[in-house]
């Protein structure tokens, strides 16, 4: 068993994506997953938002075709 397979909060992730949002990437939400796993303890929470915004922001212009 490899860590993906055995961190049950990503498998739940995976599961609910699947019955409420079946359209939403599966990568996206993983690569979503391995940045607030990364950075949950840290104290400065912006890391975080500035990694998500970077992500979302790239996600969306591959989704619009400007990438």
């Amino acid at each position: 068993m490899n860590d993906e397979e055995g961190d049950l909060a990503l498998q739940t992730l995976i599961n609910v994506r699947a019955d409420i949002a079946p359209h939403l990437d599966e990568a996206l939400l993983r690569e979503c997953y391995a940045i607030q796993k990364k950075y949950q303890f840290s104290e400065d929470r912006s890391m975080s938002s500035s990694a998500m915004e970077r992500l979302i922001d790239a996600a969306v212009k591959t989704a619009s075709g400007e990438a």
